[in-house]
């Protein structure tokens, strides 16, 4: 760690680092609320349980709407891939249709979902009623894209 310390190494042998959040005591003391959170009883469980059952619903609806993709990833962390091909590595990525998930991504924060390009995100703050509202943006959106 002295070498991110200009005045214990010197400038020769000196490194920069920077990154996001980097030293905030804000951003510090949530990750310890977090942690603590994480460390609740059932806290694992809830997430994955959450996560299986957005993930079978939307390959549900998926297969449902005859659309080509498939759902990857983990409960806790997880999105949909446009690609007819079984994606099981980063070549397999290179299939994904990004016009498809870029239309299907807007469709979604059209009805209220605020989703980046990539990834859901599940957490403890999730309810049943949030996963009812996610299931029917997906039915939704990917009506319209079936449109």
């Amino acid at each position: 760690m002295a070498h991110f310390d200009r005045g214990a190494v010197g400038e020769d042998a000196f490194l920069m680092q920077i990154g996001t959040l980097s030293g905030n005591p804000v951003a510090a003391a949530a990750g310890l609320a977090t942690l603590e959170i994480l460390r609740r009883p059932g806290a694992y469980e809830q997430i994955h349980a959450t996560g299986r059952e957005l993930m079978s619903t939307l390959s549900q609806l998926l297969r449902e709407a005859g659309i080509a993709a498939q759902v990857i990833g983990e409960p806790p962390l997880f999105d949909v891939v446009f690609a007819a091909e079984k994606v099981t590595d980063y070549r397999g990525m290179l299939h994904n249709d990004m016009t498809m998930v870029r239309r299907f991504n807007a469709l979604l924060r059209e009805r209220g979902i605020m989703k980046g390009e990539q990834k859901y995100y599940v957490s403890l703050a999730h309810t049943p009623d949030d996963v009812r509202f996610t299931r029917d943006a997906w039915a939704s959106a990917l009506k319209a894209l079936t449109a």
